[in-house]
């Protein structure tokens, strides 16, 4: 989609979330999805009006005990680039890098903290978590780091708050 597009689908919205990721395929898909993508989202975000913008990426430290390949490096690079473009953006912005994603049910409890081990974590887990941080206007312009743990998630967004 065009950006103008993406802006016109955004409609009304209070929010937007970039989910999307090419989970370290083709450099070409990576670039087109992880990087240019979001990209096209901030300013799509900023053509319709709509201030907050979340994105779900990845923990830096991923598997990194592993050699993943030259594919799986770039998926990082990228991923990193686009963290960078997003907190320097003028939007009410919002990262969340969750652990390995699984398909496991969701247990209603994470760790969520500005640091976080790699682990793995159930996708529903993460969609509640995002829903519950969308939810909370004191928490933006924050990078947070999502793992399987066992605090409710609603006390995990609470408690990522920040006071001054």
């Amino acid at each position: 989609m065009s950006v103008d597009a993406l802006a016109e689908a955004y409609g009304t919205v209070d929010a937007v979330v970039f989910g999307a990721g090419s989970n370290g395929g083709s450099a070409q898909d990576t670039k087109a999805i992880d990087g240019d993508g979001v990209a096209k989202a901030i300013e799509a975000a900023r053509r319709a009006g709509v201030s907050r913008l979340a994105l779900v990426s990845v923990l830096p430290e991923s598997w990194r005990e592993r050699d993943l390949g030259d594919e799986v490096e770039y998926y990082f690079a990228v991923k990193k680039q686009a963290d960078i473009a997003l907190s320097r953006s003028d939007l009410d912005w919002l990262i969340l890098r969750p652990s390995l994603l699984v398909d496991d049910p969701g247990t209603g409890t994470v760790s969520l903290g500005r640091a976080e081990f790699h682990g793995q974590v159930a996708r529903a887990d993460v969609a509640a978590t995002l829903a519950a941080l969308l939810h909370e206007p004191r928490i933006g312009r924050q990078i947070l780091e999502l793992n399987t743990g066992s605090v409710p998630i609603r006390d995990a967004v609470e408690a990522s708050v920040r006071r001054r």
